[in-house]
């Protein structure tokens, strides 16, 4: 027990000491409390920290530079921020924060420790019959997160191409 509390310990206070440095007029991007209107202005102004502790999915020529390339899906925009639900609600841990019409900021809680972390969600439509997303899932605390950020990113992804592909008839 007493290695579990110390291991805590040096997980979150770094991360406590961390939240206090960000720049003045900058947009935190760990800030449970932000919530915004159109998820399109959280990407627009979000300021990416320094740790590893965050990835981000997006269209290559999205207003902040992606960890990785979302990919396109054959649906409307509308069908995929559907099937975004569905694989949020197949998610243990994962519940929907809030939501627009054009995303969605979901809270994920780690089983173990019941860390935090945020995901949003910005829908993007291409044409009436192609969307795509930014898919953006950062830590709460902490300075590193073992890749699990980038693994829940690139885990909803694949399951949303399994959830689009079983729903076409």
């Amino acid at each position: 027990m007493r290695f579990l509390v110390v291991c805590a310990a040096l997980i979150v206070l770094p991360q406590a000491i961390m939240a206090k440095t960000v720049a003045p007029g900058a947009v935190a991007v760990h800030d449970a409390a932000r919530t915004s209107p159109v998820m399109e202005s959280f990407f627009k102004n979000l300021q990416r920290p320094g740790s590893p502790n965050h990835w981000l999915a997006a269209p290559a020529d999205y207003a902040v530079k992606p960890d990785a390339v979302a990919p396109h899906f054959a649906v409307p925009a509308a069908a995929l921020h559907a099937a975004v639900k569905t694989v949020v609600q197949q998610t243990g841990g994962a519940a929907v924060n809030s939501e627009t019409a054009d995303g969605l900021h979901i809270v994920f809680t780690s089983a173990v420790f019941g860390f935090k972390d945020d995901v949003r969600v910005h829908i993007i439509a291409l044409s009436p019959q192609q969307s795509t997303l930014a898919l953006y899932s950062a830590s709460r605390v902490g300075y590193w997160d073992l890749g699990a950020n980038r693994r829940r990113v690139e885990d909803w992804l694949a399951r949303l191409q399994m959830v689009i592909s079983a729903a076409k008839p």
